[in-house]
């Protein structure tokens, strides 16, 4: 995982395998990152990222919480089709704004 801050918007950049053993890596990292920047918006990019089980969609809405509470929002930015369709069955675009997009590093 990458991340960076521009502006006002903290960046995430996932790559590879989004399951269990990937999400206890960047667990920690993440909330402390939020809870250092307190940004307005994250962006989480997942055009790098080939496979998403229901750890990687928990540690999402995880995250979703968490920036609730900071009155902050959360966009999905470049799921494949295979991965926005999972996240679109699971329920998580009624509450979690997706686009085509985001700025690279």
């Amino acid at each position: 995982m990458k991340h960076q801050m521009i502006g006002n918007t903290l960046y995430f950049y996932f790559y590879g395998d989004f399951d269990n053993l990937a999400v206890q890596k960047i667990k920690e990292t993440c909330i402390q990152l939020i809870d250092h920047f307190e940004p307005s918006a994250v962006k989480m990019d997942f055009e790098e990222v080939s496979f998403i089980d229901s750890t990687g969609i928990g540690f999402v809405l995880a995250r979703y919480k968490q920036l609730k509470k900071l009155g902050s929002e959360l966009i999905l930015c470049n799921l494949s089709r295979a991965n926005q369709t999972l996240f679109h069955m699971s329920g998580i675009f009624q509450i979690i704004s997706y686009e085509r997009s985001g700025v690279k590093l």
